[in-house]
């Protein structure tokens, strides 16, 4: 069976972890990546990393290529490859992870060489959004799909369980979140143009704005106005907590509710949501593969319809390992 061609555009958090779980599964080669730092960092960026660690293989750089073994990846310099003298190789998954290319009108010029796109991050119009573990199976075959944000990632597919056995009626969502590379090491100024972001991420809790608002209304429509995100950083260098408070319309508990995320987590979400009662901390999630992991000493339930979860996230491994089941996905079916 013939390998799924990638090329990943953007090699930062997300480009290096996905690159590194797809060397290491035999359905994918990865034929290029494109940055726009120098192309003698590609290498060093792999091979060292202050959170996952070094590089278990051996990683060289030779004539505008990154070899790793026996794969050879050719590696690109270029801000826009929707420029006429950029030749992109025929591949047949172009993995979006720059936090640009946020349209489809944005993707569609790379059409002509790649079968399919998938974009890393929230988009910015109609664009179909899939999500493991919460719509997946609907994807109908489209050549430019978004595979959301991280907190999505985590938060639908528990809310999803929720909202199908129990129904819910509002819901709140602190993400008790590591700090990331759009924040400042000392006070400074930020171009986001939201006050906190200036103050020093490795000193500070700051609480900041979350996307997943307007997201989660998006996937749960009868809750939108009824559902509050917000994203809490921290001084740590890995992983998101995820707490949730949540109102539902039928009466359950806890012994109820972990029993429903446990029967989850070894039948239709297997490889997506997981268990844990090993009263874990957030560096035993590092490089966890799951988009969440229920705390199950951390379920309450308040009354009879007011639960209480908490989930943990690697926000970068684990989104990157669901990106790449969502790729091995998309580029199996047949385009629209």
């Amino acid at each position: 069976m013939s390998k799924i061609r990638v090329f990943i555009n953007g090699f930062g958090r997300i480009g290096r972890s996905v690159l590194r779980i797809m060397l290491d599964d035999e359905r994918f080669e990865v034929v290029g990546i494109n940055d726009i730092i120098p192309v003698s960092q590609f290498k060093y960026l792999l091979q060292y990393d202050s959170v996952y660690q070094n590089f278990p293989r051996d990683v060289q750089y030779e004539d505008g290529m990154l070899l790793i073994g026996f794969h050879r990846i050719g590696l690109f310099c270029c801000d826009d490859l929707r420029m006429s003298d950029f030749v992109l190789p025929n591949v047949d998954l172009l993995l979006q992870c720059s936090g640009q290319y946020l349209t489809i009108e944005d993707n569609k010029p790379l059409l002509e060489r790649a079968d399919k796109i998938i974009i890393s991050a929230p988009a910015q119009d109609m664009m179909p959004t899939y999500i493991m573990g919460f719509n997946h199976q609907a994807y109908r075959g489209e050549r430019i799909v978004s595979n959301s944000s991280c907190s999505a990632n985590a938060i639908a597919p528990i809310m999803q369980i929720i909202e199908e056995r129990y129904g819910i009626e509002c819901a709140a969502v602190s993400m008790i979140h590591s700090y990331t590379n759009d924040q400042n090491l000392l006070d400074s100024t930020n171009m986001a143009f939201e006050p906190r972001r200036q103050r020093s991420a490795t000193h500070n809790i700051l609480p900041l704005q979350s996307t997943a608002t307007s997201i989660m209304g998006s996937l749960f429509p009868h809750l939108n106005k009824k559902i509050y995100t917000k994203s809490i950083r921290v001084p740590v260098h890995a992983t998101t907590l995820y707490d949730f408070t949540l109102t539902t319309r039928n009466q359950t508990d806890s012994q109820e509710i972990n029993a429903l995320f446990l029967e989850k987590s070894q039948t239709t979400l297997q490889n997506i949501i997981d268990t844990d009662d090993t009263y874990k901390v957030s560096s035993d999630y590092i490089q966890n593969r799951h988009s969440a992991t229920i705390d199950l000493p951390l379920t309450e339930v308040l009354g009879s319809r007011c639960v209480k979860l908490s989930a943990w996230q690697d926000n970068e491994y684990g989104y990157a390992y669901q990106l790449m089941q969502m790729a091995q996905m998309v580029a199996s079916k047949k385009g629209a």
